[in-house]
């Protein structure tokens, strides 16, 4: 068994030695990275200033929590954000050229989550479906999202 310890990049999740102070891949300060065991699971990507137990109850439902397929990485969203390969989302995106810039709008209202596809160049599906460019659809959890065939999340809270 492989006890080695790693320093898990925050930004991209490369596996740097631990006497590393920033990361090799994107450049990223680790200098206040715990060591992990190398090939562990990297912590929940998060972009939001408050984690759920200290919000007030009636703003809990407001925050949206996305599982990517492919790695299990997770992202935990906030009403208004835009998904993409920019802006506040942009790390969690990076590795996945097929995903646009600026790709799909996550909002919420009357209740509940909505998605739209911003002109993407591959398109949002939900579920297998397509989404009609600027026409919201909702969401509930367990819906599969996907930005391109590589691209895919599932909505987890």
């Amino acid at each position: 068994m492989d006890t080695a310890l790693v320093k898990l990049c925050p930004a991209c999740y490369e596996e740097n030695p631990i006497s590393e102070v920033i990361c090799r891949v994107c450049m990223t300060n680790l200098a206040s990275v715990p060591p992990t065991p190398k090939g562990g699971k990297p912590e929940p990507v998060s972009h939001e200033a408050a984690s759920l137990h200290d919000m007030p109850d009636e703003t809990k439902h407001a925050v949206l929590s996305l599982s990517r397929l492919s790695d299990g990485r997770i992202m935990t969203v906030a009403d208004g954000a835009v998904l993409g390969r920019s802006g506040e989302t942009g790390a969690f995106f990076d590795d996945e050229r097929t995903v646009s810039r600026r790709h799909a709008k996550l909002d919420f209202h009357d209740g509940r989550w909505w998605i739209e596809d911003l002109n993407s160049m591959n398109g949002t599906w939900v579920n297998e479906k397509k989404l009609t460019v600027g026409l919201p659809h909702p969401l509930k959890v367990g819906d599969i999202l996907s930005f391109s065939l590589a691209c895919k999340l599932k909505v987890i809270a």
